[in-house]
Order: C-alpha cells, then structure tokens, then sequence
C-alpha cells in the first residue's frame, strides 16, 4: 500500500501526498475488518436455538452488507481511483520503488487529521461563506412560513416561540412523519437551522441524517420544500442509479432538488427521490438537531 504512493510526481505537494496515504490507510482498515467478517455471521449458530440467535445473525449480516458496500464505494470513488491514476504514473516515470520500504504504512490518517486540525486552527479569524448567514426576524420567519403553508395547504404546521420551533406532521406512503425545526436566535452567534424527522428507527433515523446533510443548511424556505417533497415526491425509483430498493433493500429515503428549465426561459425546481447511499458526497457534513 505504501509503495503505491511512495514515489509522488511533482504535481502532488505534501499534503496531496499525506491525504492519499491515509486513504488508502483506510481502505485496508476496512479491508482487514472484512476479513473477519464471516466469523461474526457464524458466531450466534454458538447461541441457543432461540430468537436472540437469529436477531443477532440478521444485524451480522446487515452490517456486512453494509461494509462491503461502504468499501466498495471507496474504492470506486474518484478519489481513491485519481490516486491509482497517479500512481501508475509516477511508476512509469520512475519504476524504482526502492524508497517506499522507508515509507510507514500506518499512521497516516492521524497525521491528516493533525494537519486539519493545524489549518482549521490557522484559519478561525477568515471568514466562510457558510459562516456569513444573515439570521431571520420574527417577521421573516412568519413571512416564509406564510408562503409556504399557502404553497401547501395540505400540510399543517405547529408553531411554537414566535416560529423558532414547528413541527410538521403528516401521512406519505403509509408512513406517519413528524418533523421538527428549531431556529437558534441568538444575535451574539451564528443562527443555525436544525431539523429532524421523529422516530428511534428506519426510515425516520435515516430521513435525520439526509435532512442533517442538506445542502443550503441555513435555508428555511429550501429546509420546508425539502419536508414537503416527501408528501408531494412519491419515492419509486432513485433519481441516480434509477433502482426501486438499494443493496439494504431500503428504498430511495432522501430528498434533493435540482433546478429545469420552465416555459418562457424561466427555471423550475423540482424535487427527486435518491437513495442515501446515492447521495452527492459533496453534501454538507451533518447538523444534527440536539
């Protein structure tokens, strides 16, 4: 694995160097965790015949499911494959791989994550563009609120301490939802948007997560469109890999909205049902409701 990477060109400065080491790091983390993957199927068959047994051989072979399909997606990510890419490279430009026996091969994905670190540090006082929110007004709040229950009469909407809490309930697809938002309105902070679907078990943990993982996170309008697509967008098939039920048997959960072009040169925005495995990797990182 190290030598792979041990003879970088010269369009890989140390950190490109650093961060493809400590994926492939991780990919044989997860290969070597595969390994001993049917020794945990077979493991319960030790157990009485009784339903513990069973229950624990089925969340056995869920979780391998699961982590050879996480395994699988990183080594077919576009990372992991411009890494082999230049790799091949860099062989045939020097095909001496003599100075990868002086590369270690563990200790790399604490080393990234030191350097992050090191930079998030050196660069509290920029500001993002993801920090720069303009926090909404009361009147704003109910503004939108306004506009949307008109754009959605179908759905009801409990409002609590002047809009900074609602909770959505409604019926899709035979399953009854509740989502609730929570708006932080603390002039002196950054105000952030919150939101989650109620419930300790699927669907409702992973609708959480593709809610968390949304782009435009401090959007409400964008956030209550999102809650409506999952009345108004019936979930068949997975707008990217085109499947009813992804490798879980788990239908498309996730809710994501690209803009068409409408009539007279205007756009439209619709809303499309993805599986979460499908979703954009380059979605927000989660902003999970506390």
């Amino acid at each position: 694995m190290a030598a792979e990477a041990a003879q970088p060109s010269a369009d890989y400065d140390e950190a490109q160097c650093i961060a493809a080491l400590a994926q492939l790091e991780r990919l044989q983390n997860q290969l070597d965790d595969l390994r001993l993957t049917l020794p945990r199927i077979v493991e319960p068959f030790h157990m009485p015949s009784k339903p513990p047994m069973f229950h624990a051989f089925k969340d056995n072979v869920i979780k391998a499911q699961r982590d050879m399909k996480t395994f699988k997606s990183q080594w077919q990510s576009q990372e992991t494959q411009d890494i082999f890419e230049h790799t091949r490279k860099s062989a045939a430009a020097n095909p001496d791989l003599s100075a990868g026996a002086q590369v270690r091969q563990y200790g790399w994905i604490e080393k990234e994550e030191r350097e992050k670190e090191m930079v998030k540090k050196n660069g509290e006082d920029e500001v993002r563009m993801e920090d720069v929110r303009v926090h909404i007004t009361k009147e704003e709040r109910e503004k939108i609120l306004s506009d949307w229950k008109e754009a959605n009469p179908s759905i009801k909407v409990e409002e609590k301490d002047e809009c900074k809490e609602l909770l959505i309930p409604f019926v899709a697809d035979s399953t009854k939802y509740r989502f609730r938002i929570k708006i932080s309105d603390d002039a002196n902070a950054t105000q952030a948007i919150k939101a989650e679907c109620e419930g300790t078990s699927e669907p409702f943990t992973a609708v959480t997560r593709c809610l968390a993982s949304r782009p435009n996170a401090n959007d409400l309008r964008y956030l209550l469109d999102m809650i409506a697509a999952y009345k108004m967008v019936k979930g068949l098939r997975c707008a990217k890999c085109e499947c009813m039920l992804d490798d879980d048997t788990t239908k498309p959960i996730a809710r994501r909205s690209r803009q068409i072009a409408g009539a007279n040169e205007t756009s439209e925005t619709v809303w499309e049902p993805f599986h979460e495995g499908c979703l954009d990797r380059n979605d927000h990182l989660p902003q999970v409701l506390k």
